[in-house]
């Protein structure tokens, strides 16, 4: 656990919010460049626009994530509401940070006349991996941590009695496998069909977090032994399930 990177004069640097700003600069730049080598007739959002359309995104993601969890942890910021800032502390849960982000990107691809299925199945590989990046920033500031353990990899984290799983490391080790099995997804025949590889992404996501639920140490059981999280990602997958059969369904863009 190292959450202080450094400090300079008055200034600290987080380890958590400079990795999330090397997640934003590597999804926004890669997409980027992949968007320079699609063939033209694929291309839904242009490269000069993708900066603009993943920082409206960025701004809702944080807005989102940072409500849900305020919401979920209500008790303790009415005690200190002045934390409810503090995002450099941690406490931003992805769900909420997903639809916050989808919904600020979807206001911004309506405004541009931009088809959204298509501009989410050509940036959301990118997502994947940015959300990689952020979950090593979890690891270094010590949240999102998993049960105790005697295994091998147990971490021991200050505050804790015990060692426990780094569950945010084996969650980006899954998210840099789901974004190399969606760029190798987005091939011509694949991106005609709007929704495909936005739709892979949800399945994998919500699978992913599905079965990591039951190795995390932080999480309370909801409905039916299972979190939260866990029943948001039921959702998520039928979703996933639906656009995944509307996509294949649909005539395939000419060009």
């Amino acid at each position: 656990m190292h959450p202080v990177l450094f400090t300079l004069g008055p200034f600290t640097v987080y380890s958590y919010g400079a990795l999330m700003v090397v997640a934003f600069l590597a999804a926004t730049g890669l997409s980027v460049r992949a968007a320079h080598r699609l063939p033209p007739a694929l291309v839904a959002i242009h490269p000069e626009q993708l900066v603009d359309f993943t920082c409206a995104s960025l701004l809702g993601g944080i807005l989102g994530a940072r409500l849900f969890y305020v919401a979920l942890h209500w008790e303790s910021f009415v005690v200190s509401p002045q934390e409810i800032f503090a995002i450099w502390h941690g406490g931003l849960v992805w769900y909420g940070g997903f639809l916050g982000g989808v919904l600020a990107g979807w206001g911004y691809l309506r405004a541009k006349r931009i088809p959204f299925l298509r501009a989410m199945d050509q940036f959301i590989p990118f997502l994947a991996l940015g959300h990689a990046i952020g979950r090593v920033g979890c690891f270094f500031n010590g949240c999102c941590y998993g049960r105790p353990t005697r295994a091998w990899c147990g971490v021991l984290f200050p505050g804790h009695a015990t060692p426990v799983l780094p569950t945010q490391l084996f969650e980006a080790a899954g998210l840099l496998g789901v974004y190399a099995c969606l760029r190798a997804l987005q091939r011509p025949g694949v991106l005609r069909r709007p929704g495909m590889v936005f739709g892979a992404y949800l399945a994998a996501y919500a699978l992913l977090r599905f079965v990591l639920e039951w190795f995390r140490g932080d999480q309370a059981v909801s409905w039916a032994g299972l979190t939260l999280q866990q029943l948001v990602s039921i959702g998520v997958l039928v979703i996933a399930t639906t656009l995944l059969g509307r996509a294949l369904r649909t005539p395939r863009l000419e060009g």
